[in-house]
Formats: structure tokens, sequence, C-alpha cells
């Protein structure tokens, strides 16, 4: 018949046997009513069906084992166990059910197996180390997780799993201690009810988990090389609002916005984050109304807002060129790079003979890259169909052959014209009347170096002017 023990008393279990005590329930009943502590300066054993029906307190130093093939607990809703040592494990061949735990002392508190907290679970300031296990916090009461900086560490998909019944704020506190300590809680706060989520902290470069840094979407600069997380939606479909806890003096005070490892694509992607808040202690990410998680991973990340320009959209006449404009970055690159005259330069000449959409990528010191196009219509109608001269707005001396020259389409329509150009100073370099589109960019027969000239070409009729043209003209070789 089964042994039952009703306590109300201190209960300290030594030997002199052994060097450390114990407390072995074997095929046992152990029950602690109200006002009743077991104390155990040592090991708890569970095995062989015993099992405790806990409404008061049971405290130990020690590890927990059960290998009592049952959940370690009869009683239901009430509870409290201590963790009270310093580095203390659970352990066993089954997950023990507690309703109340407690991590307390010092040292690091260990889950060797999955580990079920019913009630609440008490962090303090201590480190949970779940390895690849997960503490799965079944209560849905907001305030079911307590801590002062304590935190659950993890591998792989382990973490800490919370359950949710109301619209509020659920915190996940995690961290790791394997490269020294640090704690980054996030939280969710749910937008319907009956959710639940897991998190983990990855205190490692995303990259060297198979999730590469350098693959990262249009305009997302860097993405924290010191830890990522770790979040599952494992009950539930609808969308939460999440804040991203970090210290931008310790990770990078560069970091704006969170970004998703899509596995699909492969890269980084915003999410984008909402708002960024600096404060005193936290420094926070919001992610406003987010339900996507394909993929469970999420890092800080640095971004911007577009900055590539290729310029506005122009026409221009078969066989004439014309000067693009590239800016907003350090590092350039046009495609289709045989439309151009230089395909890394920001500003070139298109000379292509067939109406293209020019690509510009653009590149700044901060690895940053954007892309932007513009439209170049080449018109194929002869020189007849013309009404005005078409004026360039640069030449590439360079010998070449090409664009060489400054040639003023449909010019010979109008023999009477003068044409004058000058530098930033409005010294006159060239003058000419008629202009025989023979001007190489040179003066006094030297070359002028690059940069912007400016244009004015009179047309006149029977010596008397018609038309002035004036604008920017730039030699680029």
């Amino acid at each position: 018949m089964k042994k039952i023990f009703i306590l109300h008393i201190i209960i300290l279990i030594s030997s002199t046997l052994f060097a450390q005590a114990f407390l072995s329930n074997n095929n046992a009943l152990i029950s602690t009513k109200d006002g009743a502590l077991v104390s155990v300066q040592g090991d708890i054993f569970i095995e062989n069906n015993g099992i405790f029906d806990n409404s008061d307190t049971i405290k130990f130093t020690h590890n927990w084992i059960n290998n009592a093939s049952n959940t370690g607990f009869s009683s239901v809703d009430e509870g409290y166990v201590y963790m009270i040592g310093e580095d203390q494990r659970i352990q066993g061949t089954d997950e023990t059910h507690f309703y109340n735990l407690l991590l307390k002392n010092s040292g690091i508190k260990y889950g060797d197996l999955d580990v079920y907290v019913d009630g609440f679970l008490d962090l303090d300031s201590l480190e949970f180390n779940l390895d690849t296990n997960v503490v799965y916090v079944t209560s849905a009461d907001i305030n079911a997780v307590l801590n002062d900086e304590g935190f659950v560490s993890s591998l792989l998909n382990g973490g800490i799993s919370r359950a949710t019944n109301t619209i509020d704020e659920y915190m996940f506190p995690v961290g790791s201690s394997i490269y020294g300590k640090i704690y980054r809680p996030i939280s969710l706060t749910t937008t319907t009810s009956n959710q639940v989520y897991r998190v983990r902290f990855a205190d490692e470069d995303a990259t060297f988990d198979g999730y590469d840094r350098e693959e990262r979407a249009l305009r997302i600069c860097a993405i924290n090389d010191i830890y990522y997380h770790k979040i599952w939606q494992d009950t539930g479909a609808d969308s939460s609002d999440l804040k991203f806890y970090f210290k931008a003096a310790e990770d990078g005070s560069q970091y704006n916005d969170i970004a998703q490892w899509k596995d699909s694509i492969p890269q980084w992607e915003k999410t984008p984050s909402d708002t960024l808040i600096n404060g005193t202690t936290w420094d926070v990410l919001e992610v406003n109304n987010w339900n996507n998680y394909e993929t469970e991973n999420f890092a800080l990340a640095f971004s911007k807002e577009a900055f590539a320009d290729a310029g506005q959209d122009q026409s221009i006449y078969l066989l004439d060129t014309v000067q693009i404009n590239g800016s907003g970055g350090d590092f350039y690159e046009w495609t289709p790079s045989f439309a151009v005259e230089c395909s890394d330069c920001p500003n070139t000449i298109f000379w292509s003979d067939s109406t293209q959409t020019m690509i510009l990528r653009v590149e700044d010191i901060d690895n940053c890259v954007d892309f932007d196009s513009v439209n170049i219509t080449v018109d194929d109608r002869f020189d007849t169909d013309a009404d005005l001269p078409f004026i360039p707005d640069g030449i590439s001396p360079n010998g070449d052959g090409v664009n060489d020259s400054w040639y003023i389409r449909w010019l010979y329509k109008y023999p009477d014209n003068e044409v004058i150009i000058v530098n930033r100073w409005e010294d006159i370099v060239y003058q000419a009347g008629p202009y025989q589109n023979d001007w190489y960019g040179t003066f006094n027969g030297k070359d002028l170096p690059e940069g912007t000239y400016y244009y004015i070409l009179k047309i006149k009729e029977n010596g008397v002017l018609k038309d002035t043209y004036t604008g920017p003209m730039t030699i680029i070789k």
C-alpha cells in the first residue's frame, strides 16, 4: 500500500552515509498543506509514481529529478517551489508541471528537459538555462512571468513560451551568458486573445546560423552582428504589436529598424519598424500589427529611405546624345552599359540608337544600396520633321569618335547664327558665327577641363535676332 505523509513542519532530510542530503519520493504521496514547508538541503528525487500534493511550499538547494512517470504534482492551481541553491538543475525522464516556480539565491538554474509552469515563473535576477528545451508558462496572466533582469537562455528552438488570453502586453525576458551576460527582452501586445508565442534570444552572428547578413533588401544598410531574436507564433494567426528592447550605447546607435529573414528569397527584409523610442534604460523599436511569422528570425537593422536619383525622363532624336545625371550616393552603375559612355560614372552620356530604360544602382559609404530608373526615348524621325534645333547638354571629347564635338542638330536650317560658350566665371572660351558644329571643347587650341559651361545660341534672320537659346553644357572625359 502507498505511503502518505502529511507535513505541517519544516523537514530537513539528511544522511551520514552521503556527503549531500537528499529527499527521495519513491512510490509515495507527500502532501504539504497550508502553512507547511518542505526544505531539502540537497536533491529531490521522484521515482516509481511518487508524487507531491503541494498546497504550500517546497524548497531545495540542489537538483530536481523526476523519474516518476508523471508530472510530479497531483495538486492543481496551488503550491510554490523554490530553487534556493547555487547552480541547480531540473532533470529526469519526465517533464514536471510546477504551479509556481521561483528561482532564488545565485548561480544558474538549468532545465535539462522541457519545464512547465502553470502559475507564475519568478526569474528574479538569475539565468534559467534551458539548452534546447522550452519553459512553457501556461497561465495567460500578464504577470505570470516575473523578473528583476533575470532571463531565459536557450539554443536552437528552445526558449520561453507564453499563453495569452487578453489584449495586453506580455513580456518575454530572454538573454544569454555564452559570451558574457546580456539581457535583451521583447514584448508582444496581443490584438486578440488565445495566442501562444515562443521566444528565444540568439547570442550569435546570424550569418553563422545560416542567415547571411550580407543578403539584404534594398536600403537595409546593416544587420546587427551581435545577436538576433527568434519568435514563433505556435498557436493562433492574429497580429500583435512587438517591442524589441535594446541598448544603443552597447548594441549600436545606428539601428532604427527591425528586419526579418525570409527563407523564400532568401534575404533580410524590413518589417518595418513603426517607432523608435530612445530612453535612459532601454531603447525600443516597435513593430505594429505584425502577423508574418514565415520565419522566426528577427534582428536589429539600419535602414534608409529611398536615396537613388536617376533624373528626369528625356527624349532625343536618332543619332543624338544626351547627358544623364545620377545622384544620391558614392558608387554608381548604369545598365545596360552599352547605352552610355561611362557605366560607373554618376553623370554620363547616353548614346543608344534605341529607346532604353536606364537602371541606376547607387551605393553609399554606409553600404546602403538603392535603385532608380530613367526612360530615354529615341525619336527616329528624319531631320525634315524638326522645326527647332536640338542642342545637346554635353560632350565627351576623348577621341573615341562618339560625341567628341558639340553637334547641334538641324542647325543647317538656320545658317545665320552665332554661338558663344562661357565658363562659370562668364569668361568667353569659344565664339563663332556662324557655328559649324566643329567645337571639340578647346580654348586656344588646348583642351578645357571637365566641368559645366554655358552656351548662348543666337538665331538670326536677315541679320535680325529672331531667337536666343541658353543653357548648361558639360564637358566629360
